[in-house]
Protein backbone atom coordinates (compact mmCIF):
# COMPACT_ATOMS: atom_id res chain seq x y z
CA UNK A 1 0.00 0.00 0.00
CA UNK A 2 1.45 3.73 -0.85
CA UNK A 3 2.45 5.60 2.24
CA UNK A 4 -0.46 8.08 3.20
CA UNK A 5 1.78 10.20 5.66
CA UNK A 6 4.85 12.58 4.99
CA UNK A 7 7.03 14.28 7.51
CA UNK A 8 9.69 16.86 6.65
CA UNK A 9 11.62 19.36 7.60
CA UNK A 10 14.96 21.52 6.66
CA UNK A 11 18.44 20.61 8.85
CA UNK A 12 18.63 18.06 10.92
CA UNK A 13 17.16 16.21 14.63
CA UNK A 14 20.01 18.19 15.95
CA UNK A 15 20.20 21.56 13.93
CA UNK A 16 16.23 22.30 12.51
CA UNK A 17 15.95 24.91 10.29
CA UNK A 18 12.22 24.76 10.07
CA UNK A 19 9.47 23.30 11.33
CA UNK A 20 8.81 20.17 11.33
CA UNK A 21 5.86 19.72 9.18
CA UNK A 22 3.30 16.54 8.48
CA UNK A 23 1.03 15.70 5.20
CA UNK A 24 -0.86 13.15 4.78
CA UNK A 25 -4.19 12.19 2.74
CA UNK A 26 -7.41 11.15 4.16
CA UNK A 27 -9.56 9.03 1.92
CA UNK A 28 -9.79 12.12 -0.52
CA UNK A 29 -8.98 14.92 1.88
CA UNK A 30 -5.79 16.46 1.63
CA UNK A 31 -3.58 17.77 4.73
CA UNK A 32 -0.81 19.39 6.33
CA UNK A 33 0.15 21.07 9.91
CA UNK A 34 2.72 21.95 11.90
CA UNK A 35 3.68 23.02 15.39
CA UNK A 36 4.72 26.56 15.71
CA UNK A 37 5.85 28.27 19.02
CA UNK A 38 2.40 28.96 20.27
CA UNK A 39 0.18 27.12 18.20
CA UNK A 40 -0.37 24.32 14.91
CA UNK A 41 -1.15 25.50 11.77
CA UNK A 42 -3.12 23.65 9.91
CA UNK A 43 -4.26 23.01 6.09
CA UNK A 44 -6.94 20.74 4.85
CA UNK A 45 -8.06 20.22 1.19
CA UNK A 46 -11.68 18.60 0.93
CA UNK A 47 -12.40 17.17 -2.40
CA UNK A 48 -15.38 19.52 -2.73
CA UNK A 49 -12.73 21.96 -3.57
CA UNK A 50 -13.42 23.68 -0.57
CA UNK A 51 -9.63 24.57 1.43
CA UNK A 52 -10.03 25.40 5.12
CA UNK A 53 -6.71 26.70 6.97
CA UNK A 54 -6.92 27.18 10.90
CA UNK A 55 -3.55 29.53 12.80
CA UNK A 56 -5.13 27.91 16.54
CA UNK A 57 -8.56 29.35 16.91
CA UNK A 58 -8.80 31.52 13.75
CA UNK A 59 -10.28 29.38 10.81
CA UNK A 60 -10.14 31.21 7.15
CA UNK A 61 -12.01 29.49 3.86
CA UNK A 62 -10.39 29.31 0.45
CA UNK A 63 -12.00 27.83 -2.36
CA UNK A 64 -9.47 25.64 -4.86
CA UNK A 65 -8.55 27.51 -7.97
CA UNK A 66 -9.01 26.09 -11.10
CA UNK A 67 -6.64 23.50 -12.89
CA UNK A 68 -3.72 25.19 -14.36
CA UNK A 69 -3.04 22.23 -16.45
CA UNK A 70 -5.18 19.38 -17.64
CA UNK A 71 -5.71 17.53 -13.99
CA UNK A 72 -3.25 19.62 -11.89
CA UNK A 73 -4.33 22.40 -9.87
CA UNK A 74 -1.97 24.24 -7.04
CA UNK A 75 -2.85 24.31 -3.09
CA UNK A 76 -1.20 27.09 -1.06
CA UNK A 77 3.05 27.17 -1.06
CA UNK A 78 5.26 26.38 1.45
CA UNK A 79 8.20 29.15 1.93
CA UNK A 80 11.37 28.63 3.96
CA UNK A 81 14.12 30.73 3.84
CA UNK A 82 16.92 30.23 4.73
CA UNK A 83 18.10 30.84 8.09
CA UNK A 84 21.68 30.77 10.03
CA UNK A 85 19.66 29.81 13.58
CA UNK A 86 17.91 26.46 14.27
CA UNK A 87 14.49 26.35 14.84
CA UNK A 88 12.87 25.85 18.17
CA UNK A 89 10.61 22.59 18.03
CA UNK A 90 8.13 21.13 20.36
CA UNK A 91 9.78 19.04 23.20
CA UNK A 92 6.54 16.33 22.70
CA UNK A 93 5.87 15.07 19.06
CA UNK A 94 2.82 13.19 19.07
CA UNK A 95 3.88 11.65 16.11
CA UNK A 96 7.71 10.70 17.15
CA UNK A 97 6.95 7.05 15.91
CA UNK A 98 6.56 7.86 12.63
CA UNK A 99 10.09 8.57 10.24
CA UNK A 100 10.89 12.05 8.88
CA UNK A 101 12.70 13.11 5.80
CA UNK A 102 15.39 15.64 7.04
CA UNK A 103 15.88 17.71 3.74
CA UNK A 104 18.82 20.17 3.35
CA UNK A 105 18.00 23.84 3.88
CA UNK A 106 18.08 26.27 0.84
CA UNK A 107 21.59 28.12 0.43
CA UNK A 108 21.83 32.00 1.80
CA UNK A 109 20.17 34.16 0.34
CA UNK A 110 17.86 31.45 -0.95
CA UNK A 111 14.31 30.22 -0.33
CA UNK A 112 12.58 26.59 -0.49
CA UNK A 113 9.30 26.47 -2.02
CA UNK A 114 7.40 23.79 -1.35
CA UNK A 115 4.36 23.33 -3.80
CA UNK A 116 1.41 21.61 -3.11
CA UNK A 117 -0.07 19.96 -5.70
CA UNK A 118 -3.12 18.01 -6.70
CA UNK A 119 -3.25 15.53 -9.36
CA UNK A 120 -6.57 13.97 -10.48
CA UNK A 121 -7.15 10.78 -12.77
CA UNK A 122 -7.33 13.09 -16.01
CA UNK A 123 -4.12 14.31 -15.47
CA UNK A 124 -2.45 10.96 -16.70
CA UNK A 125 -3.60 11.80 -20.01
CA UNK A 126 -1.83 15.59 -20.03
CA UNK A 127 1.01 13.70 -19.91
CA UNK A 128 2.72 17.40 -17.59
CA UNK A 129 5.08 16.43 -14.31
CA UNK A 130 6.32 19.38 -12.27
CA UNK A 131 9.82 18.11 -12.03
CA UNK A 132 10.33 19.20 -16.22
CA UNK A 133 10.76 22.61 -14.29
CA UNK A 134 14.60 23.23 -14.09
CA UNK A 135 15.60 22.34 -10.50
CA UNK A 136 12.47 21.23 -9.38
CA UNK A 137 12.81 18.00 -6.85
CA UNK A 138 9.55 15.55 -5.74
CA UNK A 139 9.55 15.19 -2.64
CA UNK A 140 6.38 12.75 -2.07
CA UNK A 141 2.99 11.48 -3.60
CA UNK A 142 0.55 10.54 -1.72
CA UNK A 143 -2.74 8.62 -2.75
CA UNK A 144 -6.06 10.08 -2.72
CA UNK A 145 -9.02 7.01 -2.53
CA UNK A 146 -10.53 8.31 -6.33
CA UNK A 147 -9.44 12.33 -6.51
CA UNK A 148 -5.98 11.35 -7.66
CA UNK A 149 -2.74 12.46 -6.13
CA UNK A 150 -1.26 14.55 -4.24
CA UNK A 151 2.15 15.42 -4.59
CA UNK A 152 4.85 18.08 -2.91
CA UNK A 153 7.15 19.06 -5.26
CA UNK A 154 10.76 21.95 -4.10
CA UNK A 155 12.18 24.53 -5.92
CA UNK A 156 14.78 26.51 -3.96
CA UNK A 157 14.71 30.41 -5.55
CA UNK A 158 15.98 33.79 -4.64
CA UNK A 159 14.35 35.37 -1.93
CA UNK A 160 12.43 38.80 -3.17
CA UNK A 161 14.84 41.86 -2.53
CA UNK A 162 11.50 43.17 -0.47
CA UNK A 163 10.99 40.23 1.94
CA UNK A 164 15.42 40.30 2.41
CA UNK A 165 15.76 40.53 6.12
CA UNK A 166 19.08 42.41 7.54
CA UNK A 167 21.24 39.54 8.28
CA UNK A 168 21.60 39.73 12.26
CA UNK A 169 24.26 37.25 13.79
CA UNK A 170 23.35 33.52 14.95
CA UNK A 171 21.51 34.09 18.50
CA UNK A 172 22.56 31.49 20.94
CA UNK A 173 20.21 28.49 21.15
CA UNK A 174 17.51 27.96 18.90
CA UNK A 175 14.76 30.52 17.97
CA UNK A 176 10.63 30.48 17.99
CA UNK A 177 8.71 29.80 14.80
CA UNK A 178 5.67 31.46 13.89
CA UNK A 179 3.81 30.62 10.19
CA UNK A 180 2.16 33.66 8.22
CA UNK A 181 -0.16 33.09 6.06
CA UNK A 182 -0.75 35.58 2.97
CA UNK A 183 -2.30 35.64 -0.50
CA UNK A 184 -0.43 36.53 -3.85
CA UNK A 185 -2.77 38.82 -6.07
CA UNK A 186 -4.82 35.81 -7.84
CA UNK A 187 -6.16 35.13 -3.93
CA UNK A 188 -3.60 31.69 -3.58
CA UNK A 189 -2.74 31.56 0.05
CA UNK A 190 0.29 30.56 0.77
CA UNK A 191 2.43 29.48 4.17
CA UNK A 192 5.66 31.81 4.86
CA UNK A 193 7.94 30.48 8.15
CA UNK A 194 9.49 33.09 10.00
CA UNK A 195 12.24 32.77 12.44
CA UNK A 196 12.59 34.47 15.64
CA UNK A 197 10.83 36.67 18.15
Amino acid sequence: MANKIFRFALGSAAAPYSGLWRAWTHEDEVHLAAPTASEVVALTIYPTGRWRITVGGVVSKWTRPKDFRLGWSRGPDLIIPHTDTPVLLPASDPYAAEPVSWLPPPAPGLQARISLLIATPSAETSHWRPVEAAGTQALAALPLRTAGTFHLYRLDEPIPAGDQRTAVAAQQGPVPLTVVISADQSGLPSFRESHGA
